[in-house]
């Protein structure tokens, strides 16, 4: 199960995304795939088991330190 750490990204990058809020203590995604994804910041799991297309431009608010997280996309080979 592959783990990666996301991309921490300002408020002034991640204008105009759309940001989902996520909750300490709960995984913002959960099932369907294989890979984990951390809060680049805290290592927080933000979303636990899913497949690449489920975080593919996706942007994170993490509930526990409040940083901005995206995609690492440098990490995976299509």
């Amino acid at each position: 199960m592959p783990q990666f750490d996301m991309i921490l990204l300002t408020p002034q990058q991640a204008e105009g995304a759309e940001i989902l809020e996520h909750t300490a203590g709960k995984p913002v995604r959960e099932g369907g795939g294989d890979e984990t994804h951390r809060c680049g910041a805290c290592k927080t799991k933000l979303m636990i088991n899913v497949a690449h297309r489920d975080v593919h431009g996706v942007v994170i608010q993490c509930g526990k330190c409040g940083r901005l997280n995206t995609e690492a996309h440098h990490h995976h080979h299509h």
